[in-house]
């Protein structure tokens, strides 16, 4: 959706779980030297101004990413994700999705990204080249970034025309804004699609808990599994949701992540960091 801009958004709750997991499936990629390919289909900006008035207009990063990273006893499985993000916000930032592969991933992988937002996509461009901005966390430099493609094109498209990848190591992540109604069909119609022709691939799915949208989540998680389950019923599926408010309206009363071909691990600590965020932001 052209009008959606997650700088409103950026470091609340809900980034910290989709982040938390993007920066664990990284890592278990970067344990092996073999190149891979990760795509981002809705990439937004890539970098967030934490100070901007629309972020303080909403306060969602201080009452996310602010707030946790004040805590003194967050888990040794958060660590990584915490550490990384503290190189950000001791600046006024907090990195998104783009942010974070490009600083995770290694020269020889590929990173393409995907963003339709006028002005979006040439923040995207600027920040992921740094400009102005000048930080380059994680990395002593850019010969050691991956290359990185950015492509003004809809995420949709992009994903199911460019996989399999070549190097055929890789993932994707998929977090539309959920703005408009088709977005869960759409979702559950690309993944179900680039699985069955890349059945390796780790694919990310974040989505929002929201009461009035119940049906539509349960409709796409479900056409998901089945649709992945009958390529492999052996397939590794974690689905994990940090729940942090009571059911109510329309409001968001948490977020998921649905993960497919499942790094080792990720269910175990996955579930102590989200034991822990709905103890840290939970009402």
């Amino acid at each position: 959706m052209l009008s959606y801009q997650h700088v409103y958004h950026a470091g609340n709750h809900a980034d910290i779980l989709k982040h938390y997991v993007l920066t664990f499936v990284l890592n278990s990629l970067n344990k092996k030297e073999k190149p891979y390919t990760f795509f981002d289909t809705h990439s937004g900006s890539g970098l967030y101004d934490l100070t901007d008035s629309r972020s303080l207009k909403t306060s969602e990063a201080e009452a996310g990413i602010t707030k946790l990273l004040k805590q003194e006893n967050a888990p040794e499985e958060l660590k990584n994700y915490l550490d990384f993000v503290r190189t950000y916000t001791e600046k006024g930032f907090y990195p998104g999705s783009p942010e974070i592969e490009r600083a995770f991933m290694r020269q020889q992988d590929v990173l393409v990204l995907s963003e339709l937002h006028p002005q979006e996509i040439e923040n995207l461009k600027q920040n992921m080249n740094h400009t102005g901005t000048g930080m380059n966390a994680n990395q002593e430099g850019a010969a050691k970034n991956p290359v990185v493609q950015i492509h003004k094109r809809d995420g949709w498209e992009m994903i199911k025309a460019m996989t399999p990848p070549e190097t055929k190591r890789g993932g994707v992540l998929i977090d539309p804004s959920y703005e408009e109604d088709e977005d869960y069909e759409n979702a559950a119609e690309a993944i179900i699609k680039v699985h069955k022709k890349w059945s390796s691939g780790i694919i990310l799915l974040w989505y929002p808990l929201l009461e009035h949208r119940e049906i539509e989540i349960k409709k796409m998680l479900d056409s998901i599994t089945q649709a992945v389950h009958s390529v492999n019923v052996n397939t590794e599926l974690e689905n994990l949701q940090l729940c942090v408010n009571p059911k109510g309206s329309y409001r968001l009363y948490g977020s998921g992540m649905l993960v497919i071909n499942a790094p080792w691990k990720l269910k175990e600590e996955g579930e102590t960091v989200i034991n822990y965020l709905g103890k840290i932001f939970g009402e």
